[in-house]
């Protein structure tokens, strides 16, 4: 089964707890003060899922204490959660600067430099960090996995095409790369044609034996692919079964082509239900399966991840996800650019649903037809 996209944003919770505790640095005169103030505002914002608002408490208080590395931290989170982290490196590298202990800001910064597909820096970062936090179990587990990653890689080849980067083993796989930059080709414009989006970066996936693909993702064991960052697959049996390989790979690219059309606030459900759409999951046979369940999950609960699902959970959500996109498509005055946009811009998937005639009611009825 296809996996969760999972885009990994959620390392900024870690900075975002322990800047919380961080709000003692900036205290009084009146000026200072005053930048405290902002301070606490921006990260309550930032508890609330207000992103917008925080970016410009923090960017006020910046302009009192430019150079103090809890409120570098505070704008590069608000940045990273508003999808723009090229804006949030430069905080978190001056943040670094004035701070090399600050733990925090290392943590953040390794993650957004390995997003964006620099491993070897990415591992630089922690490995830095760790000096100043001996023993820290997030650096730590962090960097053993990223250690594995260029263990893994280190002989691998990369074969590029149009906006494709595909890693691969060696010779062996080199007929398995071909096929997946052919078939990642194809679905890219049929997918950007009903989306209305074609992302212009370079899209990097990783083609891995089974055990390469666990190792290096611990992803669930129901998961057949991820996309984090990268779309990474594993290829066994792919030469026995084109189809299923094709599958996989259109699911990723669907993840891929959305979290770079809407960075934020796509619930779990609307990602899975689309790369299904797309990848050609059946919906009869979605319908079907979920006849023999008489469990269902509201869709409230499936805005924030499947990884901690069952693999029964896992096959429910994944069924009412294709069921309520299906939901969505049929309504005509329905734009997929202008949903996600919106979803890109803060509206929670409730009120922007509305705004086009379509409540959570009118989707999970599909479940019991």
């Amino acid at each position: 089964m296809p996996s969760p996209t999972e885009p990994r944003r959620r390392h900024a919770a870690w900075p975002l707890l322990c800047a919380v505790l961080c709000l003692c640095v900036i205290t009084a005169p009146v000026r200072a003060q005053s930048a405290a103030d902002l301070n606490e505002a921006g990260w309550k914002a930032l508890q609330q899922g207000d992103a917008d608002r925080a970016a410009k408490t923090f960017a006020d208080a910046l302009r009192q204490r430019p150079d103090e590395p809890v409120l570098l931290l505070g704008a590069a989170v608000a940045a990273q959660e508003r999808g723009e982290g090229a804006k949030a490196e430069p905080w978190l590298r001056r943040a670094l600067e004035v701070n090399p202990a600050f733990t925090s800001a290392s943590l953040l910064l390794g993650e957004l430099v390995y997003r964006d597909g620099d491993l070897d820096r990415a591992i630089s970062t922690y490995e830095r960090a760790l000096k100043y936090a001996p023993g820290n179990p997030d650096i730590t587990a962090r960097l053993a996995t990223w250690r594995t990653e260029a263990d893994v890689q280190s002989t691998f080849i990369e074969r590029r095409q149009d906006r494709f980067r595909v890693l691969f083993e060696g010779r062996t796989d080199a007929e398995l790369a071909a096929t997946a930059t052919d078939v990642l080709t194809e679905a890219f414009w049929r997918i950007g044609q009903e989306l209305g989006a074609y992302p212009s970066d370079p899209i990097r996936v990783v083609l891995y034996t089974e055990q390469q693909f666990r190792d290096i993702t611990h992803a669930p064991e129901w998961s057949g692919g991820l996309y984090d960052g990268k779309i990474r697959v594993p290829v066994a049996g792919a030469s026995r079964s084109p189809a299923l390989f094709a599958h996989v790979l259109t699911h990723e690219l669907t993840h891929a082509i959305v979290a770079a059309s809407a960075p934020r606030g796509v619930p779990t459900w609307l990602h899975e239900g689309l790369a299904q759409h797309f990848d050609g999951t059946s919906i009869e046979a979605a319908r079907k399966r979920l006849r023999l369940h008489h469990r269902r999950i509201p869709l409230d609960q499936l805005e924030h991840g499947f990884n901690r699902l069952t693999t029964a959970g896992a096959s429910v959500a994944y069924d009412e996800s294709l069921l309520a996109v299906n939901v969505i498509s049929q309504h005509r005055d329905v734009s997929w650019t202008q949903l996600l946009y919106l979803l890109a811009e803060g509206g929670t998937p409730r009120d922007v649903l509305a705004t086009f005639g379509i409540d959570y009611a009118d989707l999970t009825a599909a479940f019991e037809k």
